[in-house]
């Protein structure tokens, strides 16, 4: 699991009850990615308490060697598609995920320049929750899905499907599209506590139902293939 919050940011448990929860489910790896700064309704983290978070991360991995756990951030990509970090902070982390949280007002052609700025910059890794929809909430942002999911092919970006019910985003069509486009898909959570952590089953499905197969998921793979995707 790539995408997961702490007492960080907006979730509600630490990074070590995190870590045990994911050794507890017999994760080989997985991501710590609070939010970054900007998003100040999350209690984003600043890039000092960034490197703050970072030293513990790695002092709590080193308390469990059976498990990777790098050090990540799901950072807000700014109405102008620039993100909420610099490109030295960024350049910190293991993992980069870039989300889209505001400015939901733009036009598609406004968002596809969003997404595709984002999807080009050479440190952001995944791109989460891409439509930003919310199940019964919001319909989520439009974007030229072609020119999207091509970009993402051609950087090697993976686009997520979230495995939240109340997200499921990429949905079931959008991977299926994303898949035939040569992009690669990320399962993740987007856990806020220890129990969200069991919602990957949704996400497996719904990307399943996109046609998805083991070899199109970034972490469904080994580490070693992961830390290789990473340092592409």
């Amino acid at each position: 699991d790539l995408h997961m919050h702490t007492t960080g940011s907006d979730g509600t448990a630490g990074v070590e009850e995190m870590v045990r929860a994911a050794v507890a489910r017999g994760y080989r790896y997985i991501a710590i990615s609070d939010h970054s700064g900007g998003l100040g309704v999350a209690h984003g983290l600043t890039p000092e308490r960034l490197r703050e978070q970072a030293r513990e991360i790695r002092a709590v991995a080193a308390r469990y060697p059976g498990i990777a756990v790098m050090t990540a951030s799901e950072v807000d990509i700014k109405a102008d598609g620039s993100m909420d970090y610099a490109d030295d902070v960024l350049a910190e982390l293991d993992l980069v995920i870039g989300s889209i949280h505001s400015a939901m007002n733009q036009s598609s052609e406004e968002v596809t320049a969003r997404l595709l700025r984002a999807i080009e910059n050479p440190h952001v890794d995944i791109i989460g929750h891409p439509s930003t929809r919310i199940v019964g909430g919001r319909e989520g942002l439009e974007f030229h899905r072609a020119a999207v999911f091509a970009a993402a092919a051609h950087t090697g970006t993976a686009l997520e499907v979230n495995a939240n019910p109340a997200r499921l985003d990429l949905r079931d069509s959008d991977a299926r599209m994303a898949l035939e486009a040569g992009a690669r898909l990320a399962i993740n959570t987007d856990a806020h506590a220890i129990d969200n952590l069991d919602l990957m089953f949704y996400g497996v499905h719904t990307a399943q139902r996109g046609g998805a197969r083991r070899q199109d998921v970034v972490n469904a793979a080994s580490i070693d293939d992961v830390l290789s995707w990473l340092h592409r």
